[in-house]
């Protein structure tokens, strides 16, 4: 009984420490060289929505760029499947909710993410090769 303690009280500290580890290694505080600040060309009109497009480089293998706004929230990831190694990873279409557009600006945080490293970084200037914004049709629902 002594011994199934210990194993539970090692468990609930084991996953608590990754509970508040996780949460700080993905906010926007991690990696602010990231930040990229984009200039609306206009005000969107009521039949319009905005979106990013994310031109990615070559990627290491088993990596994504993860988008996200300013307050840590994901927006979208570029995750490149069936790329040819040392090929760019081609463009990618993020939408972007209404609130990240304030004061005619769109601020976003991008972050390279690799499978079974810790943390995350800014991607380098191979990996990221730029962005534009981009204005698309939208029909209301009825």
């Amino acid at each position: 009984m002594e011994m199934m303690l210990k194993r539970f009280t090692l468990v609930i500290f084991a996953s608590l420490c990754l509970f508040l580890g996780g949460g700080i290694q993905y906010s926007h505080a991690a990696d602010l060289a990231g930040q990229v600040t984009l200039a609306l060309p206009r005000t969107p009109a009521h039949d319009e929505a905005v979106r990013v497009r994310i031109s990615a480089g070559v990627l290491p293998r088993r990596s994504s760029i993860v988008v996200r706004s300013m307050d840590g929230r994901i927006l979208g990831t570029v995750s490149p499947f069936g790329v040819r190694p040392g090929q760019p990873s081609g463009v990618y279409t993020i939408p972007l909710p209404e609130r990240v557009l304030k004061d005619g600006k769109v601020s976003l945080v991008l972050q390279l993410k690799q499978k079974g490293a810790k943390g995350v970084r800014a991607p380098s200037a191979e990996e990221f090769l730029g962005e534009e914004l981009v204005y698309i049709p939208i029909t209301p629902f009825d």
